[in-house]
C-alpha cells in the first residue's frame, strides 16, 4: 500500500468559476484547450503515480480542465501524477489533483528558471 504525502491529501476538483481571485486571461492563436486559461503562479509538488517519485516546480497557468507547470524533471507523456498546489487558485487552501501529462516543452533559460514546461489534464 502506498503512503506518499500527496496520496494522503484530500482530493479537490476545480470549480467552474474561481471566486476568490481576478485571473488574467492568456490568449493564444494556437489555443487547443476546451476551457479558458488563467495566469497564476504557485509552488507545486508532484508525485509520479506509479513510481512514487516526488519533484517540485511552479504552476504557470490553469483552466478548469488542467494546468501548466514548470519543473526541472520532465515526466513522460501519458504518466499520471498527483499534483499538490501550495496556494491553490481553486480554493482558499492547499489542493491536490490527479492529472495526466499531455505535453512537455523544453524551456530556455531566458524564459524560465526551470528546464521544462509540462501540460496536464485533470483525471
Amino acid at each position: 500500500m502506498r503512503t506518499g504525502w500527496l496520496q494522503k491529501q484530500r482530493f479537490h476538483y476545480p470549480q467552474k468559476d474561481p471566486m476568490h481571485m481576478e485571473p488574467q486571461i492568456v490568449v493564444s492563436k494556437n489555443e487547443q484547450r476546451e476551457n479558458q486559461r488563467f495566469q497564476f503562479t504557485s509552488p507545486v509538488m508532484f508525485e509520479n503515480y506509479l513510481t512514487g517519485n516526488y519533484n517540485d516546480g511552479r504552476m504557470v497557468n490553469y483552466s478548469r480542465g488542467g494546468m501548466c507547470f514548470e519543473t526541472d524533471v520532465a515526466p513522460d507523456i501519458g504518466v499520471e501524477l498527483f499534483i499538490g498546489i501550495e496556494n491553490s487558485p481553486y480554493s482558499s487552501h492547499h489542493d491536490v489533483f490527479r492529472a495526466r501529462v499531455v505535453w512537455i516543452k523544453v524551456r530556455s533559460l531566458k524564459d524560465s528558471y526551470y528546464a521544462y514546461g509540462v501540460g496536464v489534464k485533470y483525471c
